[in-house]
């Protein structure tokens, strides 16, 4: 990430110059815009190119797969800071299952319900979602991980892999969603799907392309699910859970409507021919704004949009396409959905109760070379090292009889960067650290 630091920040700057409500304020554009590998994300040239062409290629098959349904199981990060579950930041399975409730109703049209509308060009996109009910152990789960952290609230812009480094899983199983509280005045962000190396054909991939890995989306817990009336303040606008809609969105490859320009003249677009193209984001609830086709209103109503969640309800035929051709073809998309109904749980037992996280205690030792590692009162059985993607380096099960303690990890060999350990102590209780090498 140190790279994108700077752009980040800068980029910061010109999204927070913007009052809190002035519009919904997504981070996900400002992470990519101008990075290393930005061809290969949506808006780039060789991601647009190759999209397009198998658009043409595929075009029998998108007619076909109209009908079938992609099931997306989703795992929800709850990200406190020590309250009791339903207050605050460890908001309540209730709140977590309107959220889901609301996904399927906005990418199902559902009838009766806020994300039914009646444009003509308005899709179910035939995309569910789903809490995960098998964890990455194959055990049963109730899809939510909850997590004490020591931070109040996290910086997207130098934080991201810490925030996520707490509690991540498969990227290629599970449409991981982490619920936090955000400083500055954003409210979202997603991992943008990229294109498989192979696609570029003769224009070799660029060497160390970054992401925002660990993959998936970030929501502001004040605008998460169906939020309680006065409880989402100051972001009260968005209260109606479409700041995930719209995130998740991303997460598939759709782009703003307005294609992030400022005005008609930069000619920007979202690669969508049924959304009309307009000169920049929605704010509020407008009745009719023109866009940039004289006549033609803009679609203030669509999710890619900044309108205000009251607002929101339309997903076009284009953008199902779109998002349906990302399913099939991008790297961990298509191997996160399936299309059979995988949510129930299998083996018939209860949901596991949600993970509880204490504090680990870390400490150097010989400058850098070594590192105690101690809970707080408890053995533990387990210390498990991870890479500041999210990727386990070593894993170590501490037999009973184990006589040190601290645990001491030798860092010899490892490169410089952010690190995590994740330990399990003899009561199953789960601890986590970060620590910079």
């Amino acid at each position: 990430m140190k790279e994108v630091s700077v752009f980040l920040r800068l980029a910061a700057f010109v999204l927070l110059a913007f009052p809190v409500l002035a519009q919904r304020p997504c981070a996900t554009d400002a992470l990519f815009r101008n990075k290393k590998g930005s061809e290969y994300f949506p808006g780039g040239r060789i991601f647009e190119s190759k999209l397009k062409e198998i658009s043409t290629q595929q075009n029998k098959a998108i007619t076909t797969d109209n009908d079938s349904i992609y099931y997306i199981p989703v795992v929800v990060h709850v990200l406190h800071y020590g309250e009791a579950i339903g207050i605050g930041r460890n908001i309540s399975q209730e709140r977590i299952q309107s959220q889901i409730d609301i996904l399927n109703q906005d990418y199902g049209k559902t009838p009766n319900s806020p994300g039914y509308n009646t444009f003509p060009a308005g899709a179910d996109t035939r995309i569910r979602f789903c809490l995960a009910t098998v964890d990455p152990n194959g055990n049963p789960t109730n899809g939510v991980v909850r997590v004490q952290t020591t931070q109040d609230a996290f910086d997207l812009f130098s934080q991201n892999t810490i925030l996520k480094g707490y509690s991540n899983w498969d990227p290629e199983k599970y449409l991981n969603i982490w619920v936090c509280r955000l400083l500055g005045n954003f409210i979202g962000y997603a991992q943008y799907p990229m294109i498989s190396p192979q696609w570029a054909d003769s224009l070799p991939m660029v060497p160390n392309v970054e992401d925002v890995q660990p993959d998936g989306v970030v929501i502001e817990y004040r605008v998460f699910g169906n939020v309680p009336n006065g409880q989402g303040a100051p972001f009260g606008v968005y209260n109606k859970g479409r700041t995930a809609s719209h995130e998740v969105g991303h997460y598939l490859g759709l782009l703003h409507i307005w294609g992030d320009g400022g005005s008609c003249a930069d000619n920007k677009t979202d690669f969508c021919s049924d959304t009309p193209p307009q000169a920049t984001y929605t704010s509020g609830c407008p009745s009719t704004v023109e866009s940039c086709t004289p006549g033609v209103p803009a679609l203030v109503e669509n999710y890619m949009d900044y309108s205000n969640d009251t607002c929101m309800n339309v997903f076009t035929l284009e953008q199902k396409k779109r998002m349906r051709i990302v399913l099939r073809n991008c790297v961990r998309r298509k191997s996160v959905a399936s299309t059979t109904q995988g949510c129930e749980i299998s083996t018939g037992n209860p949901p596991k109760p949600p993970v509880l996280v204490k504090k680990l205690y870390l400490e150097f030792v010989s400058g850098k070379d070594y590192l105690n590692v101690k809970s707080e009162d408890i053995k533990l059985s387990e210390i498990n090292l991870y890479n500041y993607l999210g990727r386990k380096i070593e894993s170590i099960q501490i037999s009973s009889n184990y006589a040190t303690y601290p645990y001491q990890l030798n860092l010899a060999g490892l490169s410089r960067g952010t690190y995590f350990i994740k330990a399990k102590d003899t009561e199953g209780i789960y601890r986590i650290a970060s620590f910079c090498h």
